[in-house]
């Protein structure tokens, strides 16, 4: 596939979004993908073996409003499948032609208010959140973030997906461990906490202060003088070891020679440094909030990080406990071992594969009907029972009204968008919809594969008219049989025999909705494991008993006006009535979201 990917800010390669966007690209291109990166002039060496859309690096100021408003209209967009925004919490677009995932790291500003200046704290407050809502899909690093984008950006939860940060492992370093206690992190303060960590350092016993060295590599970034000056003045000073920025390469002697990790950050994003510990083999120390929680509950002993108590409780507890380190080593090993570059790259592919919006909390697939037929390929070789859908305006008026209706959609193996109702609700939540993924375009096409197919519903006569329409197609397709929709209880289990004993792969149920849901979610236990679709009025338009729109009506999307105009009674209150309807509940539920 062809990826555009914004690699910026790149922060020289010294941050933890630099890694993260080096690590990305890296297996994206082992994956065998072709790749355009958007990069300011500090990205550029790293990146110079990819076609690069190069800019230059600008004060934070010009680089937020030129990324913002300039660089979308110099993007030739159609020359890409999809977008990926590396670090959507620092730079955004203000429009997306194409399908765009944001990936969105942290929103430690919530949490550390000093952390930034007045503008650049408006600038994540109020523009950042706006432009990243409008992406069509957007991931958070860890459930931390995802709950903050929720609370603080109001971000629709089914727009988010959680893709964990993989690591890439260390080298193993045979060296002698050193009397050593480890932080790897850039010096900032408040957000980093060192200053927390020497006081807590400041209250272990005299034995093992004079014994135990705290070792902190890192740049200096803002506030990095307030942890220098109160280390300078410290009883514990020389004890105490600052060694500016240390890069990847070194990082494994460091490990080998710690005889713990710690990790007191008031708050991070992710945390790889506590992965790479784990897999390392030291036993950690790690903040209860934010993602630190998270990645070390159950394999790391975890403290109040504005508390040096605290701190100096963990570090004590396993620094004098040789068979809680063990236990901790153990834990921490088990954990590392289940993150890597290669899933993240893998997961954030699937959410293009997977594309969908979301009305009225009803997903649905938004992608290209040559999609969808390779979704419901899928389903059929896998021979089990599967539900499929076509969702309209229509039937999302009807979700709002009837909960299981709702449950039983949002339990289909797929849903598809069928018309420009859905088209339009999506593109108002900041959705695309690619595609008019619906039956009738789909059936002459399901047609052309190798499949077998049975016709359920449709008036008495309908179903043989179409049954012997679909066999002149001349298809692929084998039409193994048909029904109508007329049937009691006991002929009812006539039909199930016939479709037991014709084994079919596909079973077109046009029944309308809901009533074609409800019956294929009662029964698809009863059918031969094969893939159940609700096709509505497909069957009326296969026998020709109803004729469908001119093709430049379809093209137009207008076809609703044409089926208003063949039966006016039936459906004047589905569009006249309906449609308005829809879009202002669409209009609710969007102003909904932003309270």
């Amino acid at each position: 596939m062809k990826i555009l990917l914004s690699a910026i800010p790149f922060d020289n390669g010294k941050s933890g979004i630099s890694v993260y966007i080096r690590e990305v690209v890296k297996a994206l291109e082992n994956a065998g993908h072709q790749l355009t990166l958007i990069v300011e002039d500090d990205g550029a060496k790293e990146f110079e073996r990819f076609e690069l859309i190069r800019i230059k690096k600008r004060r934070a100021l010009f680089s937020m409003l030129y990324s913002l408003f300039i660089l979308p209209w110099r993007i030739r967009w159609q020359k890409y499948d999809f977008c990926i925004m590396l670090a959507a919490n620092r730079r955004v677009f203000c429009r997306y032609p194409i399908f765009n995932i944001a990936v969105v790291h942290d929103l430690s500003q919530y949490h550390v208010p000093v952390k930034y200046d007045k503008f650049r704290m408006f600038y994540i407050k109020h523009i950042l959140p706006y432009y990243v809502r409008k992406a069509q899909s957007i991931v958070a690093i860890s459930n931390s973030t995802k709950n903050d984008l929720i609370k603080y950006w109001h971000i629709p939860e089914e727009k988010i997906t959680v893709v964990y940060n993989g690591f890439t492992p260390p080298a193993k370093e045979e060296t002698s461990k050193l009397k050593q206690i480890l932080y790897i992190s850039r010096i900032e303060h408040p957000g980093k906490n060192h200053l927390n960590l020497l006081k807590a350092f400041e209250l272990l016993p005299e034995n093992l202060r004079k014994e135990y060295t705290l070792v902190m590599p890192g740049a200096a970034w803002n506030g990095a003088e307030t942890v220098f000056e109160y280390a300078e003045k410290s009883p514990c000073k020389t004890q105490f070891k600052f060694t500016g920025f240390v890069d990847f390469a070194q990082l494994p002697e460091l490990y080998a020679q710690s005889a713990m990790y710690i990790f007191p950050s008031h708050f991070e994003g992710f945390g790889l440094s506590l992965l790479e510990a784990m897999h390392a083999g030291l036993p950690c120390a790690c903040s209860n909030n934010s993602s630190l929680g998270e990645l070390g509950r159950n394999a790391a002993e975890l403290f109040d990080p504005s508390s040096p108590q605290e701190i100096a409780s963990a570090m004590r507890k396993i620094l004098e406990n040789s068979d809680y380190r063990q236990d901790l080593i153990r834990k921490g090993q088990k954990k590392a071992a289940v993150f890597s570059w290669q899933k993240t790259a893998a997961d954030l592919l699937e959410i293009y594969h997977c594309r969908s919006a979301a009305i009225f909390g009803v997903p649905f697939f938004c992608g290209t009907m040559g999609e969808a037929l390779q979704k419901i390929d899928a389903l059929v070789q896998s021979k089990a029972n599967h539900h499929v859908a076509f969702i309209n305006a229509h039937c999302l008026n009807i979700v709002c009204k009837d909960k299981a209706y709702k449950q039983v959609l949002n339990g289909c193996a797929a849903v598809f968008a069928d018309g420009i109702g859905a088209k339009i609700g999506a593109k108002m939540l900041d959705y695309k919809v690619e595609e008019n993924v619906n039956g009738t375009d789909m059936f002459p096409l399901l047609a052309q594969k190798p499949y077998r197919i049975y016709l359920l519903g449709g008036a008495p006569g309908v179903a043989v008219k179409a049954l012997e329409k679909a066999r002149a197609l001349n298809g692929k397709a084998e039409f193994v049989g048909c029904a109508d929709g007329f049937f009691n209880e006991k002929s009812e289990e006539a039909v199930f025999a016939e479709i037991n004993a014709l084994q079919p792969d596909i079973i077109l149920v046009a029944m309308g909705v809901p009533k074609q849901e409800m019956w294929i979610h009662e029964h698809r236990q009863d059918l031969p494991g094969c893939v159940a679709i609700g096709v509505g009025g497909l069957l009326d338009f296969v026998s020709e008993r109803i004729p469908r729109a001119p093709v430049w009506m379809r093209k137009c999307n207008i076809e609703w006006c044409y089926r208003l105009y063949n039966e006016p009674s039936r459906l004047f209150k589905r569009y006249i009535i309906g449609n308005p309807l829809f879009i202002i509940r669409v209009l609710r539920s969007k102003l909904w979201r932003k309270k």
